[in-house]
């Protein structure tokens, strides 16, 4: 089963929809946040609404409706669903634009039964595929996955795109990444890529396992040093990187470090439900 909420209302998805006048379908103008439950609660919905706040004042979109009112609907969606479920929140731009403000926004919220990635990319590791430029407003969670989706349909055998402006990592289609370099977690910044849910959670159990971390853009020329790489995220958790390019990382097997801290993020997940 799945579920919209749309102009005040639960609905069959497929029954939702939204005028074509919508500055989201013009110019890609929206915002999303997504999230997901854990035993039918959700994880980390408060640092979820945070970036979706943080979101809306990026791209100047107005809030379309307070925080409580946007958690009590997540919260009622959760309650009709009967499995684990994967939850996105959006907010376009609405039908007009002033001053480079958009302040008549829509906004609706979808509920889906959650489909874990397939167990052979945790096992086995995947492929990113390098693109020499940064993700477009890459300090919110913009609709906009255009260039993503252009390079990976030329590069069908990569998991994602992994942006890299100048030689320097920051992230992926829809992750954070983290390479593994002289006993370091190396990953980028938040002054330069999204503030990642997954991500926080993997620093705070890598620092209470004692490892060291290192917070900047790791970099493309640093690769054949590199002993292990991973990108994370909300359904996803951590998933192993084996090749960037033609660049095999490491071995080419998911590393020891990588398998510690998925280990260590599985059973520590609690933690975040609400």
């Amino acid at each position: 089963m799945s579920l919209a909420y749309f102009e005040g209302k639960f609905r069959p998805l497929n029954s939702v929809c939204i005028p074509v006048s919508d500055l989201a379908l013009q110019r890609g103008v929206g915002v999303f946040d997504s999230l997901r439950t854990l035993g039918k609660r959700p994880l980390a919905l408060s640092l979820h609404l945070d970036r979706l706040e943080h979101s809306l004042r990026e791209a100047g979109i107005a809030p379309p409706a307070s925080r409580e009112e946007i958690e009590r609907v997540v919260r009622e969606g959760i309650s009709f669903m009967e499995e684990e479920t994967s939850i996105r929140i959006y907010v376009t731009g609405g039908d007009r634009c002033e001053g480079g403000r958009f302040l008549s926004p829509r906004w609706f919220v979808l509920f889906e039964p959650m489909h874990r990635i397939d167990p052979s990319a945790t096992a086995e590791g995947v492929t990113l595929w390098p693109l020499p430029h940064e993700r477009p407003l890459p300090l919110l969670k913009s609709i906009n996955y255009m260039a993503a989706f252009v390079e990976r349909g030329q590069h069908p055998e990569a998991f994602e795109i992994l942006y890299c402006p100048g030689g320097e990592i920051t992230e992926a289609t829809s992750s954070n990444a983290f390479m593994v370099i002289d006993g370091k977690l190396v990953t980028a910044p938040l002054e330069r890529v999204l503030s990642g849910v997954t991500r926080a959670f993997v620093l705070e159990v890598a620092r209470e396992a004692g490892y060291r971390i290192e917070e900047r853009c790791p970099r493309l020329e640093e690769l054949p040093q590199a002993r292990e790489f991973f990108i994370t995220g909300s359904v996803k958790e951590i998933v192993p990187v084996i090749r960037i390019g033609t660049t095999r990382v490491g071995d080419g097997r998911p590393g020891p470090v990588t398998r510690h801290l998925t280990q260590r993020l599985a059973s520590s997940i609690e933690r975040w439900v609400e």
